[in-house]
């Protein structure tokens, strides 16, 4: 299973994960980055702290080849799993 990094992009500064997931490909990539955007999201909200504008993952193969880009405002436009 290919391993991938979820790079943090905040504005100009970026936080760069070098553990990665392993994951069985970009359809789920793209749920654990917008799983894991709505969680920020969510503790933005409860602590005051709106994070939307200017926030993503910058999501790469092992190669390091960027494989997606995931805005968190798309994170917050889309509704979650419901229980």
């Amino acid at each position: 299973m290919p391993r991938y990094f979820f790079h943090y992009r905040d504005g100009d500064r970026l936080s760069e994960d070098y553990e990665g997931e392993l994951l069985p490909g970009i359809a789920a990539v793209e749920e654990t980055a917008m799983a894991s955007a709505k969680e920020i999201i969510a503790d933005g909200l409860l602590g005051g702290n709106p994070v939307l504008t200017g926030y993503s993952y910058e999501i790469r193969d092992e190669a390091r080849n960027l494989v997606l880009v995931f805005p968190f405002s798309e994170a917050a436009e889309k509704p979650g799993p419901r229980p």
